[in-house]
């Protein structure tokens, strides 16, 4: 049976850990914090929303499956304004158990797969991995798969400039957690009543701002605030916030500023004091790099997740990728049986992967980051119809499955046709119709979105926000 060293105990690598202990092989886990550490002295990298595919590989490696506890992400709603004060096209849907997900703090995850992995018997290292450290691991293990994330040992791994788009960040980025939202479904009526959807605003000439519902690592569910800002643009305003508070009073100014149509829902929300990691910032460019690598004596070794590709949060793909990479990884594993885990190996299971995930879940998120004329096509055929919104929002599940529409007006056209009965050119042509009048309603009242003017979901019912 192989011996397997793991560098990092992230949402991913944590996983590959237990699959493989759970399937008889020697594990061990190098981690630089304990569990403790990583639960109360870090912050959580992330929404780390995934969908129903994803969830179904974390169960089926034996992770705690969160059920109940998690604040469900069962609907995806988007508002779209070309640019600030202009409405032009809304969308949504709720998502059905095929494709519902999920985000659970990565904090809270690392922490239960840690005891997890202790409790089975798998060796924990705690400490620093460096270069010199991962040559001895990478000699003494059969198979040493590198899940540190964009930084660190990631420089193993050479950015692949076939796949790669961007040389640079595309966005500014910051996150923060809040609570005082409700999470019963009642927050957002404006949007998918009943419901929890991750809720975007997409604003051509200034970036994304968007909330998914959370689990905290407390077993607080909350919500999860995200903001991407076109470098110089409106949103740009994170570059001096040093702290939570000023954390905090950036993204409610924001909030209550760019995206009025929410604020009734958001207006009591408040930080998370007692956790003063609960935000981020920062940016980078989204990147694909090799699937393997070599320490500098030639000892073969294996990225996973962040470590092989950073999407842009913007589709929140980061997490689920690096969870079925590490369900694809374990299958292959498991398939070679006795056989050496070579560097030939390694980049065979990863090239299949790129091809299989990576290429297109990469693709669907660059093109929400700068929409070509196909995928403006089908955001218009996604207003007019809510089948083809729908089944688009589908595509958060499987982003393979949006393409070739979203690139290719023709297929786009044969999609829509598929699913109206009614030809692609007379659904985008209603959708135009639609926008034209919205904006002709943001011309003569000086409101936009008025349709989704969002009651107080505080004041209308009894009882508190949870």
């Amino acid at each position: 049976m192989h011996e397997v060293s793991i560098i990092g105990a992230g949402h991913s690598g944590t996983l590959l850990a237990v699959g493989l202990t759970k399937a008889g092989y020697k594990v061990r886990l190098y981690s630089d914090k304990d569990a403790e550490g990583i639960r109360d002295n870090t912050s959580p990298t992330g929404t780390a929303a995934i969908f129903a595919d994803s969830l179904a590989v974390e169960r089926r490696l034996g992770v705690k499956d969160y059920g109940f506890e998690a604040n469900p992400i069962d609907g995806i709603h988007v508002f779209f304004s070309p640019k600030i004060g202009q409405e032009l096209i809304d969308f949504g849907s709720p998502l059905g158990t095929e494709t519902a997900g999920a985000a659970v703090d990565v904090r809270l995850r690392s922490y239960d797969r840690m005891v997890q992995l202790e409790s089975l018997g798998a060796e924990i290292h705690i400490g620093a991995v460096d270069v010199d450290g991962l040559e001895r691991i990478a000699a003494g293990s059969d198979l040493t798969v590198v899940a540190t994330g964009k930084g660190g040992l990631s420089g193993l791994f050479p950015r692949d400039p076939v796949r790669s788009v961007f040389t640079a960040p595309q966005r500014k980025l910051a996150m923060i957690l809040v609570r005082g939202i409700p999470t019963d479904g009642s927050a957002f009526s404006n949007r998918i009543p009943g419901h929890t959807p991750v809720c975007f605003n997409l604003f051509g000439d200034a970036g994304e701002i968007f909330w998914v519902p959370f689990l905290h690592k407390s077993g607080e569910r909350v919500w999860c605030l995200v903001f991407e800002a076109r470098p110089g643009g409106p949103f740009d305003r994170w570059d001096e916030v040093k702290d939570l508070a000023g954390a905090f009073a950036t993204a409610k100014s924001l909030v209550k500023k760019y995206t009025p149509w929410d604020w009734a829902a958001m207006q009591h929300m408040e930080p998370m004091v007692e956790d003063s990691f609960s935000w981020l910032k920062g940016a980078f460019p989204p990147s694909v790099r090799a699937g393997s690598g070599a320490t500098p004596g030639g000892h073969a070794v294996m990225s996973l997740g962040d470590s092989t590709v950073s999407y842009d949060p913007i589709c929140g793909q980061g997490a689920g990728s690096g969870v079925r990479q590490a369900g694809h990884i374990y299958d292959s594993v498991l398939a070679r049986q006795d056989a050496p885990l070579s560097r030939g190996w390694m980049q065979e299971t990863q090239e299949a992967f790129y091809r299989s995930h990576i290429d297109p879940t990469y693709r669907f998120t660059n093109t929400f980051l700068e929409p070509p004329a196909a995928t403006v096509r089908i955001l218009t055929a996604a207003f007019a119809d809510q089948n083809v919104a729908s089944q688009l929002l589908k595509s958060f599940n499987r982003p393979a499955d949006a393409f070739p529409m979203l690139a290719d007006s023709t297929a786009g056209n044969d999609w829509i046709r598929q699913l109206t009965g009614k030809s692609g050119g007379s659904i985008v042509g209603r959708g135009k119709l639609k926008a034209m009048a919205a904006m002709a309603r943001n011309t003569l009242k000086g409101q936009n979105f008025q349709r989704a003017q969002a009651s107080d979901p505080v004041r209308d019912r009894a009882g508190t926000p949870t």
